[in-house]
């Protein structure tokens, strides 16, 4: 393959076949300093290369592999320092491991954004309005405690707002926490006057969150529990459905609720298909609960 002057020389177009790469992406190496050809005819221009020189290439596609940006792999390439070689490792080690991080999170967000839909859509499917029980899991939380001043300030829309700012001040990343937002209010009867004087947003935080400020172990109770389904302007009707039912079947409940939304305006457009579900925690230990409110 090699020409009839220098046989263990190929033409760019040879040696890209060789590497497996095209001929654009060498002349993009030797742009940014990474190969030299070893020989470049005086005549016609043409590039010749080694195959030393194609090691060097397939060292550079390792090093990109890798993660390694193209300052790093030309100093690494210019450089015959080991020293200088394992710290550049080290720190693509500690790039890598956040990175995976990072992603173990985003996988964990996802997961649980498609439960939701999941979720949701079994309930729109069947009209699954019945009222029922369940026992909360203890887990972590993130939480973002709102006082408002305002009609505006009660909004959902407004509340969120807030707490996304807030919880990137905490260090946060959009990916550390996930699942239904879920709001706590105080008082059942001041959430149905709508005149909650305190409201508690509560988000699912992962175990390799970068930061635990703010965040709270919740859960660990039982509830009474339907869903709504459609605008949460006439939630109360669902409300009073819950208090009968508890009251005919002898719960007695704490007082506060807790409603947890499903599917909202971040997964459906119109508000016929927001589905959310509301918890009314059983009297019991309220010990979770005075931490917070």
């Amino acid at each position: 393959m090699g020409n009839a002057d220098h046989p263990t020389l190929f033409t760019i177009g040879q040696t890209a076949e060789i590497c497996g790469v095209s001929a654009r992406t060498l002349r993009f190496y030797e742009e940014h300093g990474l190969i030299r050809p070893d020989k470049v005819d005086e005549e016609n221009r043409y590039r010749y290369y080694s195959y030393n020189t194609m090691r060097q290439i397939q060292t550079i596609r390792y090093l990109l592999d890798e993660g390694f940006a193209l300052s790093t792999i030309q100093d690494v390439l210019q450089k015959d320092d080991l020293n200088a070689l394992k710290e550049h490792f080290q720190n693509q080690i500690t790039e890598t491991e956040a990175q995976i991080r990072y992603q173990k999170q985003r996988l964990a967000s996802l997961r649980a954004w498609r439960a939701l839909l999941v979720e949701g859509g079994y309930v729109l499917e069947h009209r699954d309005c019945s009222i029922g029980t369940r026992f909360l899991e203890k887990q972590s939380f993130f939480y973002f405690q709102h006082v408002p001043q305002t009609e505006e300030e009660r909004t959902e829309a407004f509340i969120e707002t807030q707490y996304f700012t807030e919880s990137k001040l905490r260090g946060h990343t959009m990916v550390d926490m996930g699942g239904a937002f879920t709001f706590l209010y105080d008082s059942t009867k001041d959430r149905l006057s709508g005149n909650a004087e305190k409201i508690t947003l509560l988000q699912t935080v992962y175990p390799d969150s970068e930061s635990t400020d703010k965040t709270i172990s919740f859960g660990g109770f039982l509830a009474v529990n339907c869903y709504h389904i459609g605008t949460l302007n006439n939630i109360c009707d669902t409300y009073d459905r819950m208090l009968h039912w508890a009251r005919e079947h002898q719960f007695p409940l704490q007082g506060q609720c807790l409603e947890r939304h499903v599917l909202d305006t971040y997964s459906v457009q119109s508000e016929d298909s927001f589905v959310t579900e509301i918890l009314l925690p059983v009297a019991g230990d309220t010990a979770e609960f005075e931490k917070i409110i």
